[in-house]
């Protein structure tokens, strides 16, 4: 079953002097339930403009993308956010953590927002536990290394079992054997729990470990 499909998806953007400016174009993907996907790419390839498109944070100017079975350009913005609700994960190269949070209830936030969630305290506790972090959950962000904030980024995305989760440059403002250590609890915890992963990287070897491995020149993929 495919998670996310894209039919000719293309996205333009107006500058300033009325010119339009082509990001991306003709993008054909089709992203399996539990499959490991890399997009790579130099800087202004596209990269987090397609990863955008995929969650449905944007929507494109040309074509189609599909999350879950549905088409996303029908839907309006808080329409695309339901859809996602619960199902959809993300984990970003600065972490975005709530700095007025402590790392357990920046953990809790996606719980709460979902008003089906149960047990939230407990599952919580549950996921930082998973990340090696049980013993921080009093700490503020600002408390934490960037290891542990991206920790706690991982478990915060993890933690309602998203069917699919979104990483743009997950290791990019870590040292190399901190984002070693990331990127092995990342991709444990994701084959654990099936979860499909869409990973923009600008690093080759790491996109090499994930099972599929698109790259953006141009606004165009190639192989």
């Amino acid at each position: 079953m495919n998670v996310i499909e894209t039919k000719n998806l293309g996205k333009r953007l107006s500058t300033s002097s009325n010119e339009e400016l082509l990001i991306l174009d003709n993008i054909n993907l089709h992203i399996a339930q539990g499959e490991s996907v890399a997009i790579t790419g130099e800087s202004g390839s596209g990269k987090t403009t397609l990863l955008g498109l995929l969650a449905g944070l944007d929507i494109p100017t040309k074509g189609e993308a599909s999350l879950l079975g549905k088409a996303l350009s029908p839907l309006d913005e808080d329409e695309r956010a339901a859809l996602r609700l619960g199902k959809v994960g993300f984990v970003f190269q600065s972490f975005h953590l709530m700095d007025n949070l402590n790392a357990l209830e920046n953990i809790m936030l996606p719980l709460e927002l979902d008003k089906g969630s149960s047990d939230i305290r407990q599952r919580a506790l549950d996921a930082l536990k998973q990340v090696g972090l049980e013993k921080r959950s009093t700490h503020l962000p600002t408390q934490l290394s960037g290891g542990e904030q991206q920790r706690v980024a991982l478990a915060r995305a993890f933690v309602s079992k998203p069917q699919i989760l979104f990483a743009d440059e997950p290791t990019g403002n870590l040292d190399r054997n901190t984002g070693e250590e990331i990127i092995a609890l990342l991709f444990d915890m994701q084959k654990q729990s099936d979860t499909t992963l869409v990973m923009v990287t600008h690093d080759d070897s790491l996109a090499m470990r994930c099972q599929t491995h698109y790259k953006l020149v141009d606004g165009q993929i190639v192989t």
